[in-house]
């Protein structure tokens, strides 16, 4: 017996019911997207298996990057209609961004084999399987995306990402070119540019680049770094503040500064020595997961050097785990950084170890920065180094990345 005989079925929407439906859809391809769910959500009141209500509110929960409350919703959609290719792949996205890659690629496989001449699908399921390591097989539903529409800019794009990750360098460099004779995103072509020596390096990754990546990043982002990432420097490094602060005798509480703090991982660590924390960060999505720590006295979000510049001189320690991966140029954060900071300041962060020029933007999309660097800009803004640790940082690809954790003090 087919299974699917016993799944059940909507009833015919009712005239009036259809006619809300249509003007939810209008509106929400206007982008209007609190009114459409509205309807929607009027919709299912009186029709609570409405497959397009339903799939829709899943889709702009999506666009809103509530990705977790877009789960029931898809959930509940592919159960009226387990056939919908379209749902499938919007599915496969949600799945995708809350960092369930192997849920994600099985939506986008289900979701192509019902309609297998969709770019989208086979472009986001490159993307999972990028995710999944798999360089070789995204490589390939990116060229099957292409072949179906070679003017598909954002598809080459992300075609040069996979061929980035195999090494494959002056091919990746190629498919950006490609890419931005396409009229793809002409920033972040450059930058990926960048990364692979094709184009000068910005003094910073493009402040959008870093917000869209965080925010989709954020409901994964502790469970991914902390585990996948072993990623352990805000432990490390509040912890070679602690001993700076014992062996200065300097007494709590403090005012303290967590610049890119993103989700708050240093939150529950700097609580114990805070009169005052507080959190900057660029990405709303992150800031969101911070809020629910209940850690921060206050959380703003801003790009690190111009929240800087706004503020006095009110602060006893600032901290900048790995948020100079995204800053190549440090001279603005320094300079500033002294200005908040009262005498005897403890300002820490981590970089990943470069070597040669004072900062390099590697092919991972992240910065480098030199010791010598780091050493010039504390003798040029009046900081005193008061600790320095070479470690690996993170993990990448299965691969330690050396970096430093560094504590100076403002004189």
């Amino acid at each position: 017996m087919n299974s699917r005989a016993k799944l059940p079925r909507a009833p015919e929407i009712p005239a009036a019911l259809a006619a809300m439906s249509r003007r939810a859809i209008e509106l929400h391809r206007q982008g209007q997207l609190a009114e459409a769910e509205s309807l929607y959500r009027q919709i299912l009141a009186v029709m609570p298996m409405h497959f397009d209500s339903l799939h829709l509110i899943g889709v702009i929960k999506g666009q809103q990057n509530e990705f977790a409350a877009a789960v029931p919703f898809f959930e509940q959609a592919l159960g009226v209609n387990p056939d919908s290719a379209s749902a499938l792949n919007n599915f496969g996205n949600v799945l995708q961004s809350l960092g369930r890659y192997d849920r994600a690629l099985a939506s986008y496989d289900r979701s192509l084999a019902l309609r297998p001449d969709n770019p989208k699908a086979l472009m986001h399921r490159g993307n999972a399987l990028r995710k999944l390591r798999r360089p070789d097989d995204a490589l390939a539903s990116y060229d099957r995306a292409l072949r179906l529409r070679p003017d598909y800019a954002e598809a080459m794009v992300h075609r040069g990402g996979a061929l980035t990750d195999l090494g494959r360098h002056d091919e990746a460099v190629a498919a950006y070119r490609q890419a931005q004779a396409s009229g793809g995103d002409a920033e972040r072509i450059r930058y990926s540019l960048a990364c692979l020596g094709a184009e000068p390096a910005p003094p910073a990754s493009p402040a959008e680049y870093v917000q869209g990546l965080f925010d989709q990043y954020a409901d994964a982002f502790d469970e991914h770094v902390v585990e996948e990432l072993e990623y352990k420097t805000p432990t490390l490094l509040v912890d070679m503040m602690i001993r700076a602060l014992v062996s200065t005798e300097r007494a709590g509480p403090l005012d303290i500064l967590d610049l890119g703090c993103g989700t708050g991982l240093c939150g529950p660590l700097l609580r114990p020595l805070a009169r005052m924390l507080v959190g900057v960060d660029l990405s709303p999505r992150m800031l969101a997961k911070a809020r629910q720590r209940d850690e921060y006295d206050e959380l703003v979000c801003a790009e690190v050097a111009a929240y800087l510049r706004g503020q006095p001189q009110r602060f006893d320690l600032g901290v900048a785990a790995d948020v100079f991966v995204y800053i190549g140029d440090l001279t603005d954060v320094f300079a500033e950084m002294r200005k908040v900071l009262r005498p005897d300041g403890l300002f820490g962060f981590s970089v990943e170890a470069g070597e040669g020029t004072d900062f390099m933007l590697q092919a991972t999309h992240r910065f480098a920065h030199s010791l010598d660097y780091l050493r010039r800009l504390a003798a040029v803004h009046g900081f005193a180094i008061q600790s320095l640790e070479s470690r690996a940082i993170r993990k990448n690809r299965d691969a330690d990345v050396s970096g430093y954790l560094v504590v100076m003090r403002r004189e």
